[in-house]
């Protein structure tokens, strides 16, 4: 099969979702920390407030200045609305993708914990 020069401008996304849970379409903002569960060095009792650029039932993407290892355990309080209090969750890094020509980097994280309900 021959590649057409109108094929290289197509979207590679074709409409189907492929993710478990569907993506929240809303901003949201949360804070989070490194565990100190963690046996790591970088351990905070200092949270930052970062706004999440993809939010669903199995976990969440944001950007960071810090450069978090794959593995790492965060705490993480998301805040869903101004009239309840933040949903509390632990979550894993599970992808660190260094945003080019800069200090930021993008961080995945997948949802162990929420309010105490351990996520299988």
């Amino acid at each position: 099969m021959k590649l057409q020069l109108n094929q290289l401008d197509a979207p590679m996304y074709n409409g189907v979702e492929r993710r478990k849970y569907p993506r929240v379409e809303k901003p949201v903002i949360i804070r989070f920390r490194v565990s100190p569960n963690n046996d790591l060095e970088m351990t905070s009792s200092q949270w930052d407030m970062v706004a999440v650029h993809d939010l669903s039932n199995g976990g969440l993407f944001f950007n960071s200045s810090y450069n978090i290892q794959g593995g790492t355990v965060l705490d993480l309080k998301i805040g869903l609305s101004t009239s309840s209090d933040p949903v509390m969750c632990t979550g894993m890094v599970t992808r660190i993708k260094k945003q080019p020509d800069t200090s930021i980097f993008g961080i995945a994280a997948a949802f162990k914990e929420i309010d105490g309900e351990v996520i299988d």
